[in-house]
């Protein structure tokens, strides 16, 4: 007896050092790495509100344009009351912008990058769905994930994951209207075809 108590506390003396390196070799690892564990974190966290937004989603939607081109909207989301059309921008570090001006500045380090105002084609494809529609509320939004930064403040139609309009939250406490129900469905039919 006194033999196999022996020999197990020679085993633990063994293990307990392999234990403890290899705790500091992953605590070593994992410290060398925390910037891109926390971009992954904050990517999975972006996709996560992406996908939870609004009761339903369609992606990748093409839409006949009246005005002589077809275009693709990339998510629109049903509300209880209506439908919003989503846009992801992905363009890191500050952005300077305003509703109504023509260019926003992308500024990286000290470097700036002028691209044009992108709620002016939300806002075209918030017409040319409406048009599609026949009177069913069609909002829309810019969605800019955590690397983008709005030292001046967000404009009404930009959100971030960390502030997503409340009519968008997955909510179904809300009973969706017959009328925006009917059209999901049709866009639902012509988006399988």
């Amino acid at each position: 007896m006194n033999d196999i108590s022996h020999v197990n506390t020679q085993l633990m003396t063994r293990v307990e050092p392999i234990f403890a390196i290899t705790l500091l070799a992953i605590a070593f690892i994992l410290y060398l790495n925390r910037a891109q564990i926390r971009q992954s974190w904050l990517n999975l966290r972006t996709r996560y509100c992406l996908n939870n937004l609004g009761l339903e989603q369609l992606n990748n939607i093409e839409c006949p344009a009246h005005l002589g081109h077809d275009f693709s909207i990339e998510r629109l989301l049903l509300r209880h009351d209506g439908l919003t059309l989503i846009i992801y921008k992905k363009y890191p570090g500050r952005i300077f912008c305003s509703e109504n001006i023509a260019e926003w500045t992308q500024m990286l380090g000290l470097k700036s990058y002028p691209f044009k105002n992108p709620l002016f084609e939300l806002n075209y494809q918030i017409k040319a769905i409406s048009a599609c529609l026949g009177g069913i509320p069609v909002n829309g939004y810019l969605f800019f994930d955590h690397t983008a930064e709005f030292p001046k403040g967000l404009p009404k139609q930009v959100m971030s994951p960390d502030k997503v309009p409340p009519e968008l939250q997955l909510n179904n406490r809300h009973k969706v209207e017959t009328r925006v129900m009917a059209a999901w469905k049709m866009l639902q039919q012509a988006n399988l075809k």
